[in-house]
């Protein structure tokens, strides 16, 4: 397949970021020409590559923001999760106000409709109010704007890197979670930023018909044993690799139980475990493989957005 990339205008903010990083790399290195400016608090002193146009200010400032977003097509947010509602909504007020077109909300992670996951997690549900916010203003502002989510699941990195799926490849520990059996769609923060790069230089008509809708743009897609194995094949020194390995296994009531004490004690870091343990669960909604639009993924894929195995992400966390 063949496709012209369109060249836009893209004010973000978070460009110095684990996400931000990949995205602007993707963006310069695209034929669309992009023109790149990164929005960053008046005491950042983050550096750039050649060619990204830097404006400083408050970041809580609507007039500012509006100022650094005058003329974007688009404004990428990718704020810190402590910050996930605080920094966006005068981002979005302000791009309304200076009629951008698309705003690409801190979504690059799981699916934005899989209701049970929003039901159960504070972070889903404040990112939902960030869309909301969006449609809201947009549709005041009478300028046809409105928002698209770039959804590739957790990124894999907090998987392996943290254990936070059960599963330590640093420690080559892991913990199987007997009742979650569910497959999880993920990525590593390159592709999620590869991915989102590649839906900025879509046609225009290919954009606009995703206004106020989600891309499907996952890399990987696995079950926890199925992580924990190629976990155990990156790290084999030799043989299976399962010998230098400890494993254990618990019921996902209990580990869930435990998730729910600990946040009742006001251990905020359960929130974080308890959000990728319910993500392993069937039926959770975080397999959403069935809603990829492969004729989308084809065009995504003419655009320079490639793949990767579950083992690469895996020695690219462990480098």
């Amino acid at each position: 397949m063949s496709i012209t990339p369109q060249g836009r205008k893209i004010a973000i903010i978070g460009a110095s970021g684990t996400l931000g990083r990949p995205l602007v790399a993707a963006l310069l290195a695209s034929p669309a020409g992009h023109s790149v400016t990164a929005v960053q608090r008046a005491d950042a002193t983050s550096s750039f590559p050649a060619g990204v146009r830097v404006a400083r200010g408050d970041l809580l400032s609507e007039a500012f923001l509006a100022s650094a977003f005058a003329g974007q097509d688009a404004v990428v947010l990718m704020p810190p999760l402590a910050r996930i509602l605080t920094a966006q909504e005068p981002a979005v007020r302000a791009a309304a106000a200076a009629g951008v077109r698309y705003v690409f909300p801190a979504e690059s992670g799981p699916d934005p409709f899989a209701a049970g996951l929003v039901r159960d997690n504070a972070l889903l549900q404040a990112k939902k109010r960030v869309r909301d916010l969006i449609e809201e203003t947009f549709g005041a502002s009478g300028g046809g704007g409105g928002w698209v989510s770039v959804a590739v699941g957790p990124w894999v990195e907090y998987a392996v890197g943290m254990g936070l799926w059960g599963v330590d490849a640093r420690a080559r520990t892991a913990t199987v979670w007997r009742g979650a059996e569910g497959r999880v769609c993920s990525a590593t923060a390159g592709h999620a930023g590869r991915a989102l790069a590649a839906v900025l230089s879509l046609p225009e008509p290919d954009l606009a018909a995703l206004r106020n809708a989600a891309v499907y743009a996952p890399s990987l897609c696995f079950t926890q044993r199925e992580l924990l194995s190629a976990a155990q094949r990156v790290t084999a020194g030799h043989g299976d690799g399962t010998s230098n390995w400890t494993v254990e296994e618990r019921d996902v009531a209990d580990v869930l139980r435990d998730c729910d004490e600990a946040l009742a004690r006001g251990d905020e870091a359960a929130a974080h475990a308890r959000f990728f343990v319910t993500h392993a669960m069937e039926g959770s909604g975080a397999d959403f493989e069935h809603k990829i639009d492969r004729a989308l993924a084809g065009k995504l894929q003419a655009l320079g957005l490639g793949g990767e195995t579950l083992e690469e992400a895996i020695r690219e966390t462990l480098a």
